[in-house]
């Protein structure tokens, strides 16, 4: 069996600028940032959310390829 990396990683919200500017940094210390959904972007309920998250410091699931955190958190199997 080959040893394939996970599609997905953790990361833990460093910042929010704007409601398209969410920055995180990886487990491995990488700041990237977050791709925000148009559903997301209007979503009051996402946002209080993520900023309690913020304040917690508490680490999210992060489809790696495209940098968007995963719908279902931690309960997927399939990355999406």
């Amino acid at each position: 069996m080959l040893n394939q990396p996970s599609a997905i990683e953790s990361v833990r919200i460093n910042r929010i600028e704007s409601d398209d500017k969410v920055f995180a940094t990886t487990e491995n210390g990488q700041m990237i940032e977050l791709h925000i959904t148009d559903q997301q972007k209007k979503d009051r309920l996402f946002w209080e959310s993520l900023i309690n998250i913020l304040r917690a410091e508490l680490w999210l699931p992060l489809q790696k390829k495209t940098h968007e955190l995963l719908k279902n958190d931690w309960l997927t199997t399939d990355g999406s």
